[in-house]
Formats: C-alpha cells, sequence, structure tokens
C-alpha cells in the first residue's frame, strides 16, 4: 500500500512539472513581468510515515523569497524565484545500539533549504486597490544546511534475555546530520495572498503558503519496530525487528513583501 501512494506520489509530482514546465516555455505569449522580495516567518513540523517513530512540537523560523511572475494574461501567471527556508523539529524513536542494547534516540533536525519553485498563479482583476491571488504547483530544494542536536539512554540490555535499564545516559555520537538527511527536496505547493497597490505597478504582498515535501526526506537511519504501547516489538521472543525511519517536514509561511 505504502508502495503505491509512494509511486501515485511520483507521478502526480512528475505531471504537475511537466505541466508546468510547458506553460513556462511558451515565452511568446508572456504579457510582462512581476518579481517581489518577501521577508517569511514560518511554522515547521515533520510528519511520521512508519509509525514506528514520533514527532514532537512545531518550529519557528525565518526565511525570505525573491519572487518572478511570468504574465500570461492580467490574470493568470506561472510563478518562480528563489525561496530560503528552514524546516525541522524534534523524532524521537528506538535504535538498536549493537546485538545486545536498545537505545532511546531523541533527535532535533534542524535543515535550510534553497529552493526553486514553479507554479501555476491565478490572479482577480483589481478590486478598488487590491489584487487577490491563489497558487499551486511544486519546487525542488537543496539542502543547504544541516544540524541535529541528539540526546540517548540505553532503555534495554540483553543478558538473560530483553532487560529493562533505569535510563543511565550515555554520550551522544559525533553525528554528522548530512548522513541522515536527504539532499535533494520535492515539494508540494499551495499558497494565496493579496496584492495592494501603493503607487504604480509596486505593490504590498501579504500571503499564506503551505510547502510539504513530497518523498521521505531521512536517509540511513533504522529504527525498531514498537507496539503500540511505544515499546519495542520482540523483546519476549528475542526478536527484535527494524525497519527505515520515514517521514517528511512541511511548513506553514507567512510572507510580508514588496512586488514591482
Amino acid at each position: 500500500m505504502k508502495q503505491a501512494i509512494t509511486k501515485m506520489g511520483k507521478e502526480h509530482f512528475l505531471s504537475v512539472m511537466f505541466l508546468l514546465g510547458a506553460f513556462s516555455c511558451s515565452w511568446s505569449q508572456t504579457q510582462g513581468f512581476k518579481m517581489g522580495l518577501a521577508l517569511e516567518p514560518n511554522m515547521a513540523w515533520m510528519n511520521s510515515r512508519d509509525y514506528e517513530h514520533i514527532t514532537d512540537g512545531v518550529r519557528g523560523h525565518f526565511g525570505y523569497q525573491f519572487m518572478a511572475d511570468i504574465m500570461f494574461s492580467e490574470t493568470y501567471a506561472i510563478g518562480t524565484g528563489l525561496h530560503v527556508f528552514r524546516t525541522g523539529s524534534q523524532v524521537e524513536y528506538w535504535e538498536q545500539t549493537n546485538q545486545d542494547s536498545l537505545s532511546k534516540v531523541s533527535r532535533d533536525f534542524n535543515n535550510q533549504y534553497v529552493e526553486l519553485p514553479l507554479t501555476f498563479k491565478m490572479r482577480t482583476k483589481e478590486i478598488g486597490y487590491s489584487t487577490y491571488f491563489g497558487r499551486f504547483g511544486a519546487g525542488l530544494g537543496l539542502n543547504t544546511r544541516r544540524e541535529v542536536d541528539e540526546s540517548r539512554y540505553v532503555g534495554y540490555q540483553r543478558t538473560d534475555g530483553w532487560q529493562p535499564v533505569d535510563n543511565p545516559s550515555i554520550p551522544a555520537p559525533d553525528l554528522e546530520a548530512g548522513d541522515h538527511t536527504k539532499l535533494f527536496r520535492a515539494s508540494m505547493i499551495v499558497g494565496l495572498g493579496v496584492e495592494r497597490r501603493i503607487a504604480g505597478n509596486s505593490s504590498l504582498l501579504v500571503g499564506v503558503t503551505y510547502n510539504s515535501a513530497l518523498f521521505n526526506t531521512h536517509k540511513n537511519v533504522e529504527v525498531v519496530k514498537v507496539d503500540a504501547a511505544g515499546v519495542p516489538r520482540g523483546l519476549a521472543e528475542d526478536n527484535v525487528l527494524v525497519t527505515e525511519m520515514k517521514g517528511q517536514d512541511s511548513i506553514l509561511a507567512l510572507s510580508v513583501g514588496v512586488v514591482f
């Protein structure tokens, strides 16, 4: 089932990128450009797709964006530009440290991306001094900064079977976040907003954008399978099961800027 969903997601992403690319190649039909700059505070979180790890909390970050709209008419445009933003949150899971110990791991990810968005933008005609718009599309981001804070403790040790341990702390390993975060991030983008004309072709912009990764953002992370109570499976049978960590990050951003 998960493979089918992933396949559908990939096909949807490729279809959107193809259609938007076809529109953007129609340069001869353009009726001008609109450019802009915006500051973007955002809320970021991570989602678990494997149900073997949990995510905890929303993180506040700050980003910015250069925007360029290729106008095909007064009400339709292709939007692109350059988007710099941060994502990340805390994840918790069980890890088989070695053959005889299981550790409870808490990692706080903080990733920065530089993204190239490509969206289809629908605009109203000017109402008073305001123009309202909605947009949807996709983006491709490059991970340019990876940070992680980790804490862990040994929760179970195998002596005569698996036995719980009273939380002795052990040092966190020397961890490179890049070893556990994929370099590229494909995303779905949906947004809406308003432009308020202030002088000539210049407008103030306020908008809200939802940006969510389409595929797994983790790499080379194995987690121990757990039951509904969060306890590692297979302890009684001495048969601990592991699987690949699967999850996605998302942001909800507020854009405030100038368009000209």
